[in-house]
């Protein structure tokens, strides 16, 4: 068994069955970790305090990877989130980005919208539609998963992750439906519905209209035929003010197309670039020692 098939098995298993004990296991003696809502990245000697936090406030938790796939030592595994508040189950989708040692988490990095948990504690936080994107990976099959750490074709870089990265270094939003199926759909956080294909020119030029300057940076990537994770780095004005904001996108692919596209950021630290109230919102945890940017 390969490193990052060890660690994903032990993934697996903390999420049938979390602890504090399994959690912390997970992680080598110089790691870091980092969740929305988070100041900085914490250190493994604060880990065991987050993840006790946490589920002792999101009780029943549980954790189900439905897609992954492998790249030289980075892992992106996407999952699906389950916990109960004041007795009501919810459900959230989260991509976990893992760079490891190993088999053990060196540089763990979790998206997320913390509205989609978090609104239901307060529901002045909850928005008034139907949020299409936190009903993602409802009635995803545990072990239907995707991606391998097979040997990535050139061919998939050069058709879609080269393209597409250059696309967003100056985005024309006309080229953004080149990269999709006609039939394909996107969804981010905080849509209501998905965008088809034909509808995402209109959607960028309002997006670039709103965020001037904006571009993406891409960090990292892992790909097979059928499915891709890319991580990306967003810059531009918000308020006349720079702002940065990081995220991921997975594509479930149909040769060299996208038939799905689905962003994970956190709509919490959009709102708190522009709304101090907001930025004082914690993570899923709720620890004091780990307070948004």
């Amino acid at each position: 068994m390969k490193p990052w098939e060890r660690f994903l098995e032990k993934y697996a298993a903390f999420g049938m069955a979390p602890s504090v004990e399994r959690y912390v296991d997970l992680f080598d003696v110089d790691a870091t970790l980092l969740h929305p809502g988070m100041k900085s990245p914490i250190g493994r000697d604060q880990v065991a305090q987050f993840i006790e936090r946490a589920l002792k406030r999101l009780p029943a938790f549980r954790f189900i990877p439905i897609h992954w796939n492998f790249r030289g030592d980075t892992i992106f595994v996407e999952a699906r989130n389950s916990a109960e508040v004041n007795g009501k189950p919810i459900a959230w989708p989260s991509i976990y980005r893992i760079v490891l040692r190993e088999d053990r988490v060196l540089h763990g990095r979790a998206f997320y919208d913390r509205t989609e948990v978090l609104a239901q504690f307060d529901p002045s936080r909850a928005s008034s539609g139907v949020n299409a994107h936190s009903r993602l990976l409802d009635g995803a099959v545990p072990g239907g998963a995707s991606g391998s750490d097979r040997d990535i074709s050139a061919e998939l870089h050069d058709r879609f992750v080269k393209p597409y990265a250059e696309n967003w270094k100056k985005p024309d939003p006309d080229r953004f439906a080149d990269f999709y199926r006609p039939q394909a759909r996107m969804i981010n956080p905080g849509f209501e519905r998905p965008l088809g294909t034909a509808e995402l020119p209109q959607y960028y030029r309002l997006l670039i209209a709103d965020t001037p300057g904006l571009s993406l940076r891409l960090e990292r990537w892992a790909g097979s035929p059928s499915l891709l994770f890319c991580e990306w780095t967003a810059t531009g004005q918000m308020g006349g003010r720079p702002k940065t904001l990081s995220l991921v996108d997975r594509f479930t692919l149909d040769g060299f197309q996208a038939v799905e596209g689905v962003a994970y950021f956190d709509r919490l630290e959009l709102l708190a670039m522009a709304d101090p109230a907001a930025a004082r919102i914690g993570d899923v945890s709720d620890s004091s020692a780990a307070l948004p940017r």
